[in-house]
């Protein structure tokens, strides 16, 4: 992962039509945004207090996006922790079904 933030890539993670999307935007730190309930009717916008309380916040696009520091190997694990919970416990996705993983 510190190649792709170090050369300014970007990946978007999804199963099925939810997905979570990861953007280098400095040395050191990534943007994450989440799909919401403007983009996919199957999300409750009930969530939103839940995406508050993991750092997240609905963005002007319709989006919920968070900053991440990536300085050292428990921030880029606190990352992948929260993506899964995304994934598990917001989006109620089954976490068995393979990633599939995009570079934009």
């Amino acid at each position: 992962m510190n190649t792709a933030i170090a050369g300014g890539g970007a990946v978007v993670f999804a199963i099925g039509d939810h997905f979570v999307q990861a953007a280098a935007t400095a040395p050191g730190e990534i943007v994450a945004e989440a799909v919401s309930h403007h983009f996919h009717s199957g999300i409750d916008i009930g969530l939103e207090s839940s995406f508050a309380a993991m750092g997240f916040g609905l963005e002007e696009g319709g989006n919920y996006g968070r900053k991440y520091s990536t300085g050292d190997a428990a921030s880029v694990e606190k990352i992948a922790d929260d993506f899964m919970r995304i994934f598990d416990e917001l989006y109620h996705a089954d976490i068995n079904l393979p990633f599939e993983v995009s570079d934009v």
